[in-house]
């Protein structure tokens, strides 16, 4: 494992998925930089961005909690309020990273605060100096307005963009890019996270500058709203349309799934995403086909932290 040891990683995207690649590769390589999107509008995020003009901090808390070496503090930073009044379903964390931004004067200082009371394992950026409204064209020509509404408005997504144009990503996301061995896109929402994780300017020139592997981690479940009937090999059409083609190699889970978890996903009308391999090794493409989910079934199809950064680590490996 000394070569493993020695890779330096930068990972892009947001939501639930990204902490969960967090957390497995915190103690297994030698340097960590995720890179989280700024587009989420809804819940305690999108209430803060509202109120107080902050970026919202959601995707940013649970990237850094999953990184934090102080566990306890960790703990306070994801405690949820429930109770009725203006507190309601806002979390801890986002209200000190929200303070922070406030006090520090900028969003990616309060963000560097934050990381420091946490004593995180790795570095976390925001995808931007600023937060961004994803703009969503569906295939039908219509345009849809914030991340929140994607999945609500039931059309297929055609491409995203964000409001406004040309915020630059943080220099240290550049820099982190020009550094790193490897570039790991997902797992997550392919349109509402890992894209606009992306899309930060400057982002794209320096991944077509990056000569290293970019591991694309894709979902088990079509996204109803989002991903309705695509195939892996669609997901990484859409960073190609979006990014250029920079994605080197997949990593996808093989095996049967728990007939009760996947009832669950169909029940909401999501279906598991074809792993066309054909197709994407016709690509050019790299395809690492193996069993990258966690065991535990009340939590649903959710990756194993260990299993994805033990396989994303090897599918850089065979690049290097």
């Amino acid at each position: 494992m000394d070569r493993v040891e020695d890779l330096r990683v930068v990972a892009f995207g947001g939501g639930t998925g990204l902490p969960v690649l967090l957390r497995g590769l915190r103690d297994r390589v030698k340097d960590l930089t995720a890179v989280v999107t700024v587009a989420d509008d809804g819940g305690s995020s999108g209430r803060l961005r509202q109120e107080l003009g902050v970026a919202p901090p959601g995707d940013v808390r649970n990237c850094l909690v999953a990184l934090a070496g102080r566990k306890r503090l960790a703990e306070v930073f994801n405690y949820r309020f429930e109770a009725p009044g203006d507190l309601n379903d806002h979390s801890v964390g986002n209200i000190i990273i929200a303070a922070l931004s406030d006090m520090a004067g900028g969003f990616c200082e309060g963000v560097e605060q934050a990381a420091r009371f946490l004593r995180i394992k790795g570095r976390v950026f925001p995808a931007a100096e600023e937060s961004l409204t994803l703009v969503v064209r569906h295939a039908d020509g219509t345009v849809t307005r914030g991340e929140s509404v994607v999945h609500g408005v039931g059309k297929t997504v055609a491409r995203v963009s964000v409001e406004p144009e040309g915020v630059p990503a943080p220099p240290g996301v550049i820099e982190s890019i020009e550094g790193a061995d490897v570039i790991v896109l997902g797992p997550g929402s392919l349109f509402t996270s890992t894209i606009p994780a992306l899309l930060g300017c400057g982002v794209r020139e320096a991944l077509a500058r990056f000569g290293g592997p970019v591991v694309y981690v894709s979902n088990v479940m079509t996204q109803p709203g989002e991903t309705d009937g695509f195939a892996v090999s669609d997901h990484v059409r859409a960073i190609s349309d979006h990014l250029g083609p920079v994605v080197t190699d997949v990593l996808v889970h093989a095996g049967p799934l728990s007939p009760g978890v996947l009832a669950r996903y169909e029940a909401e009308a999501a279906a598991r995403v074809e792993v066309d391999g054909e197709v994407l090794r016709g690509m050019g493409l790299g395809v690492r086909e193996t069993d990258v989910l966690s065991s535990d079934d009340e939590a649903g199809l959710r990756h194993d932290p260990g299993r994805l950064a033990r396989e994303v680590c090897k599918a850089a490996l065979v690049r290097l």
